[in-house]
C-alpha cells in the first residue's frame, strides 16, 4: 500500500495554519512552494484550493508539490496578478510571505474579488501598511499573531468583513496584537522597541530634528514600555 508524503510546515506557515477556518474553497494568493495550501487540504481544514502566482515557473512549482502530494484533483491554479483570477467567493483567502507594502497593493487593488471571505496575512515588513489596507477595505483585525521563525520575526494577522476604526497608533503597532497569549509576545515587543529606539536616536542626531516624529516615536515607545512591563508583572504572578 502506497503511503502518501505528510507535509511539514515551518512555524511561520504552522501558525497561519492554525488561524484559518474549516472552509469548502479557499485561495491562497502568490503560493510559490504551495506548501500552506498543501497542508489545509492533506489535514482536511479545506476541501479545495484555488493557487494564484504572477510567475509562471513559481506556479509550476505549486503544481509540481501538489502533485507529489497526490491533490491535484482538489486544486485549481491560476496564473494572474494579486486577487484579480479569483471568480468566486471563497471562505478563506492567504496572502503570506510577502512585504507589507505589497499585500497592501494587492488587497487595495483587488478588494472587489474579495467576495467577503476571512483574510490571513503575513508580511516580512511594514505591518502597518497592512493594518491601513484591512481598515480602508472595509475589513477589521480579528486576531494578531506574533512568531519567531528562522532567526526574524514575523506577525500573522486574521481579518474579516466589517469595518473597525484604528488609532493612527493602533496602525502602527497594533491593536489585538495586545490580546495575544503567545509566549513570545513580549520577547516580539522588545523587538519592536529596539527598532524605535535605534530610529529615535537616529533622529535626535540629525542636524535638523523633526520634533512631530520624535514626539511620535518617544509616545509608541512609551507605549510599548507600558505593554511589556505588564506582560512581565503577569509572567511574575504566574
Amino acid at each position: 500500500m502506497s503511503v502518501f508524503p505528510q507535509i511539514t510546515l515551518s512555524p511561520r506557515l504552522s501558525l497561519a495554519y492554525d488561524l484559518y477556518d474549516k472552509c469548502d474553497l479557499a485561495a491562497d494568493i502568490g503560493t510559490d512552494h504551495a506548501h500552506l495550501p498543501a497542508a489545509l487540504l492533506q489535514r482536511g481544514r479545506c476541501q479545495h484550493m484555488i493557487l494564484t502566482d504572477v510567475s509562471p515557473s513559481a506556479l509550476s512549482k505549486a503544481r509540481s508539490e501538489m502533485s507529489r502530494f497526490r491533490l491535484t484533483d482538489r486544486v485549481d491554479f491560476r496564473l494572474g496578478d494579486g486577487l484579480r483570477p479569483l471568480k468566486e467567493s471563497c471562505g478563506m483567502i492567504s496572502v503570506t510571505g510577502m512585504g507589507g507594502q505589497t499585500i497592501r497593493k494587492i488587497l487595495m487593488s483587488g478588494s472587489g474579488n474579495l467576495g467577503g471571505a476571512s483574510l490571513i496575512l503575513s508580511a516580512h515588513t511594514d505591518w502597518h501598511l497592512i493594518r491601513s489596507a484591512i481598515m480602508d477595505i472595509g475589513y477589521h483585525l480579528d486576531r494578531e499573531e506574533p512568531c519567531f521563525d528562522a532567526g526574524r520575526y514575523y506577525l500573522i494577522i486574521r481579518a474579516r468583513p466589517g469595518t473597525a476604526k484604528m488609532s493612527l497608533q493602533e496602525i502602527r503597532l497594533g491593536s489585538l496584537l495586545f490580546c495575544s497569549a503567545s509566549p513570545i509576545l513580549r520577547s516580539f515587543l522588545l523587538r519592536r522597541r529596539e527598532i524605535l529606539s535605534v530610529q529615535l536616536s537616529g533622529l535626535k542626531s540629525a542636524v535638523h530634528q523633526n520634533v512631530a516624529l520624535i514626539g511620535q516615536l518617544q509616545d509608541d515607545i512609551d507605549f510599548l514600555d507600558q505593554k511589556i512591563n505588564r506582560h512581565q508583572n503577569q509572567e511574575d504572578y504566574l
